[in-house]
């Protein structure tokens, strides 16, 4: 079963998601953390739980959810796995930070792409992946079946 810590990161006031399960495997989503102090907190938690994060996953890639996806990508070794209509967003992402005054190192690294119907397995725990474009043009949800929720 699934656990869910929710972190509100950023002067934008992102949802930031850990979801994990009792083997301590995690998955990271929308790390919209942006000041080092925030980049601390989701990573105390994650080692004060003793998690070892599989997967780094983005919704979608407005300025505020991928603040953080170079962190926790650098640190836990992870590759950013989100939808292909997401990748114009997230490369103009610094650009879109600037006009805020919120400069920032994006991800640069490999991409697993996404797709609608797509599974995503943690232990036991399966999550299903659910496009939603409207809000970004590669918008996708996470459905847990299992437990009857989704994050997006």
């Amino acid at each position: 079963m699934l656990k869910i810590r929710s972190f509100v990161f950023s002067p934008i006031q992102e949802n930031t998601y850990v979801l994990y399960n009792e083997a301590n495997q995690a998955i990271i989503i929308d790390p919209g953390c942006y000041f080092p102090e925030e980049k601390d907190v989701l990573n105390d938690f994650i080692t004060q739980s003793e998690l070892k994060p599989q997967m780094l996953l983005n919704t979608h890639c407005h300025l505020d959810h991928v603040f953080g996806n170079k962190y926790v990508a650098d640190t836990y070794d992870l590759t950013l796995q989100l939808h292909r209509n997401e990748v114009p967003l997230l490369d103009y992402a610094p650009a879109s930070g600037l006009m805020y005054n919120m400069p920032f190192d994006n991800y640069k690294g490999d991409h697993i792409f996404l797709k609608e119907g797509d599974t995503l397995i943690l232990g036991e725990d399966e999550l299903k992946v659910i496009e939603a474009p409207g809000h970004s043009p590669g918008h996708i949800c996470f459905y847990c079946a299992r437990q009857n929720f989704s994050l997006c």
